[in-house]
């Protein structure tokens, strides 16, 4: 049996433009409820794609590097970038964790249904118990009971449309990604 480098000089330059097209499409945001600080973008899209063609280690350093860029240009002093990170792992690397044991059309749609509702419970917890607390201080129990459901329809929203792309996408970069992960 051949021992793989899990490092190669093709994944390790892969990864870093994954990396620079996961941050410039990070930073094309629509701002979508601003009076809560809530951005759309599609940067989990190419994490996804980039962590289905090179596993899920390289899927967390994207995931790392794009949120650590992302403190760069941050408004809300890397709260935001936190909250990204976090949903990231559970939209982006846990799918591509099971991709490894789970290829096919049909199970990574699964899988994304799966992630995304994971995603949203996940983002109802941490907004709840972590961002508002440090966003809003001594306001966050008012603030969230207030806003908590624009949290859901938010993150909704952010999965199916970052899922719809992904599998458009995915259809025709099959044998791409087969190729990678043999």
């Amino acid at each position: 049996m051949e021992k793989t480098n899990l490092f190669t000089a093709k994944k390790l330059s892969l990864c870093a433009m994954a990396c620079a097209i996961s941050y410039v499409v990070s930073l094309l945001e629509i701002p979508f409820f601003a009076h809560i600080g809530l951005k759309l973008d599609f940067s989990f899209c190419v994490m996804l794609l980039a962590g289905y063609m090179l596993g899920t280690i390289y899927a967390e350093i994207i995931v790392i590097v794009v949120s650590l860029l992302g403190c760069i240009a941050s408004q809300s002093f890397g709260i935001g970038q936190l909250a990204n990170f976090m949903l990231a792992n559970t939209f982006v690397v846990l799918p591509v964790f099971l991709y490894k044991y789970f290829k096919g059309l049909k199970k990574v749609i699964l899988t994304l249904i799966i992630c995304s509702c994971l995603t949203i419970l996940v983002a109802l917890l941490c907004n709840r118990f972590i961002f508002y607390p440090l966003y809003f201080k001594d306001n966050a129990s008012t603030m969230f009971s207030n806003f908590w459901y624009l949290i859901v329809i938010f993150n909704i929203v952010k999965c199916v449309l970052n899922s719809v792309i992904t599998l458009l996408l995915y259809k025709r970069l099959k044998n791409i990604l087969h190729f990678f992960n043999e």
